[in-house]
């Protein structure tokens, strides 16, 4: 046991220490820009947001390691372990804070990276949050197994039923939509792929109707995907390289249902975890669930019809003759 976790230490520390080299400050000499983080991230969304989430500052070696070598002390965490001596699994929502005169609401389940600690990401999910979202975090801090999105559809389901939560009676499981970034991204894949009784048997109200793999990991194939797919990644990843499995058998492999794949420009591994304005993908993630969600007229624009804003965002590689370029498949083409 002590073997395996010196192993998953030294990965983590590997990889901080090999995007950090040169590549990770990247969006922060440039600030995230485009047209979809000009119109969806600019500014947070009509929703102030509330959290039960209890964070402060990431403590612990990696925590002291993550605040260091990403040059940001605003960095939050909560005490789950390793980063503190909590309970290692750990479920957390963000939801509008006038939620209790609100119709109900759909749901992002979201999972982060491996050894990553939950409240890293919280700027990110708070966006999401502001624009009527309610956004499940679970995590582990190994991420790499369906088993976190499950967490976060069971704790959902229970507040969904519980008349002391103020989510009571407000969450519509039958529109969510999974997410993850990096372990969390490829778990994100084999979740969309789980048979729709295998999600009633967890609440049967539950359905998974989109898919976000941000910087994804390995695990997990596009053929087997169930729901819409958008697949990011980072130019200047070193972790996840845009040109490997993200495009060769995950986003390159989704045929039977709508996929879009899209790599923006200065994107490090760490991007997600940024303040909004240095997170590269911090727009068109909101534009994705308020499409995918919603049917909202103004996301729609960026995946559907001829000219859709996607392939003209300046923020994401666009070169006809570059492999990386914005692409979408031929059942996301037909799309009205």
């Amino acid at each position: 046991m002590k073997s395996i976790s010196r192993y998953l230490l030294s990965l983590c520390l590997g990889t901080i220490i090999l995007g950090h080299g040169g590549l990770v400050g990247a969006s922060q000499l440039v600030p995230a820009f485009g047209l979809a983080n000009e119109q969806f991230a600019k500014t947070a969304g009509p929703y102030n947001v509330s959290t039960n989430a209890v964070l402060g500052d990431c403590r612990g070696l990696l925590g002291v390691l993550a605040r260091i070598l990403l040059l940001d002390n605003s960095v939050q965490c909560n005490q789950s372990f390793p980063y503190g001596f909590s309970n290692p699994i750990s479920t957390s929502v963000y939801y509008p804070s006038n939620i209790k005169t609100l119709d109900k609401l759909p749901v992002i389940n979201f999972v982060g990276g491996i050894l990553s600690n939950q409240g890293q990401y919280t700027n990110l999910l708070r966006l999401w949050a502001s624009y009527g979202f309610i956004v499940v975090v679970s995590s582990d801090f190994i991420n790499t197994a369906p088993s976190m999105h499950v967490l976060g559809a069971v704790e959902l389901s229970k507040l969904n039923q519980d008349p002391t939560s103020p989510l009571f009676g407000k969450v519509d499981l039958s529109r969510t939509i999974v997410a993850g970034h990096s372990a969390g991204g490829g778990a994100s894949i084999l979740s969309s792929s789980l048979a729709p009784e295998t999600l009633r048997a967890i609440d049967p109200q539950l359905s998974f109707i989109g898919s976000l793999p941000i910087e994804p990991g390995p695990i997990g194939l596009g053929s087997t995907v169930r729901t819409p797919t958008l697949v990011l990644t980072g130019a200047a990843d070193v972790v996840v390289p845009a040109w490997a499995w993200p495009r060769l058998w995950q986003g390159g492999l989704i045929r039977t249902v709508p996929g879009w794949s899209a790599t923006a420009h200065n994107a490090t591994h760490f991007s997600p975890v940024r303040v909004v304005r240095e997170n590269e993908f911090a727009g068109i993630t909101t534009a994705w669930v308020l499409y995918v969600a919603k049917n909202d007229p103004a996301a729609r624009e960026y995946f559907v019809g001829k000219d859709y804003k996607l392939a003209q965002d300046p923020q994401f590689i666009r070169l006809i003759f570059n492999p990386l370029r914005v692409q979408r498949n031929e059942v996301a083409d037909e799309l009205q």
